[in-house]
C-alpha cells in the first residue's frame, strides 16, 4: 500500500450543490483542472491537482485510489489523499481493506453514485462508513474508474463533504459527470507510472515485454520460437530468465503481472 497526502485542512463553500453546479465557468474551470493530470510529475503534483479539482468540484476533501484487490497472488493499492492523512492511518488500524463496501462497489460497477445507497451490509462495513464520516465524507459520492487495461486494476475517486446530504441534491448530474473524468484521468496517470516503475525496476527490455504480450494471447513456446528464429527451449531459458526479475513463480505469472500493471 502506498498513499500521498496533501494533508489540508477544510475550506468553505456553497451550502448547496445546486448554487455551485449552475455558477458561469463551473464546468470549465473543474475541465481545466481536470487536464493537467496527465502531465503530473510526480504523486504530489496529482494530490495538488486532485485537491484543486474536488474543490473547485464543491467537496471538502477527496481520495483516490488504484488498486487490484487480492487475489491470493498478490494485491495492490495506490493511495492519493487530498484530506486528513489520519483516515487512512486509522483505516489501516481499524478496517480490512477487502471489507469495504465502497471498494466493492468500483469492483462491480461503473456509474459515479452517491456513499448513502451503497449498502453496508455487515459491522465491518458500518464501520467503514462511521470512520469515513469523522473525517469528511458524511456525504459522499463514490466514482469508480474501470481499467481499460489488466485484468483487475481499477480506480476509485471519493469526494467528500462535511454537511450531510450535500451531494444527494439537485447538481448531482452535472457533479458526477466531470467527477468521471478525474478519476479516469488519474486512474491512467497511475498505471503509467507503474508501468514506468516496473520496466525500470525489473530492467525490462522490449523483447521481453513481446515475449510477456505473446504469452498473455495463449502462444506456446514453439509458436513464440517461431516467431523469433529460435528453439522452444530458448524460449523457455528466456521465460525463466523473466520470471526471476519480476519475481512471479511461472511465465503465466509474469504475463498476468504484466496485463495488470498496464505492461501489455
Amino acid at each position: 500500500m502506498e498513499a500521498h497526502s496533501s494533508g489540508d485542512g477544510d475550506w468553505a463553500h456553497p451550502r448547496r450543490l445546486h448554487d455551485l453546479t449552475s455558477a458561469a465557468g463551473y464546468a470549465d474551470a473543474v475541465t481545466a483542472i481536470v487536464g493537467r493530470v496527465t502531465g503530473a510529475a510526480d504523486p504530489s503534483q496529482a494530490v495538488l491537482l486532485l485537491q484543486q479539482a474536488s474543490r473547485q468540484m464543491g467537496a471538502d476533501a477527496a481520495a483516490f485510489v488504484s488498486f487490484i484487490p487480492d487475489d491470493g497472488s498478490h494485491a495492490s493499492y495506490r493511495f492519493l489523499l487530498a484530506c486528513d492523512p489520519s483516515w487512512c492511518f486509522e483505516y489501516q488500524r481499524q478496517l480490512s481493506l477487502a471489507d469495504d463496501p465502497w471498494l466493492n462497489y468500483a469492483c462491480h460497477h461503473s456509474e459515479p453514485a452517491c456513499a448513502s445507497v451503497i449498502d453496508a451490509r455487515c459491522t465491518t462495513q458500518q464501520g467503514a462508513h462511521s470512520l469515513a464520516d469523522r473525517f469528511g465524507f458524511r456525504s459522499a459520492v463514490i466514482v469508480p474508474a474501470p481499467s481499460g487495461v489488466g485484468l483487475g486494476r481499477t480506480g476509485m475517486l471519493c469526494l467528500g463533504s462535511n454537511t450531510p446530504g450535500f451531494f444527494e441534491a439537485d447538481g448531482f448530474v452535472t457533479l458526477r459527470t466531470l467527477a468521471r473524468g478525474l478519476a479516469m484521468d488519474l486512474h491512467e496517470w497511475w498505471i503509467a507510472k507503474l508501468r514506468r516503475e516496473v520496466i525500470e525496476d525489473a530492467e525490462l527490455t522490449e523483447g521481453e515485454l513481446k515475449l510477456l504480450q505473446w504469452e498473455w494471447q495463449g502462444l506456446n513456446s514453439k509458436q513464440i520460437g517461431h516467431l523469433l528464429g529460435m528453439g522452444p527451449a530458448c524460449v523457455d531459458s528466456r521465460f525463466q530468465r523473466l520470471n526471476l526479475k519480476l519475481g512471479v513463480p511461472n511465465r503465466r505469472a509474469a504475463a498476468k503481472l504484466a496485463a495488470e500493471y498496464g505492461l501489455i
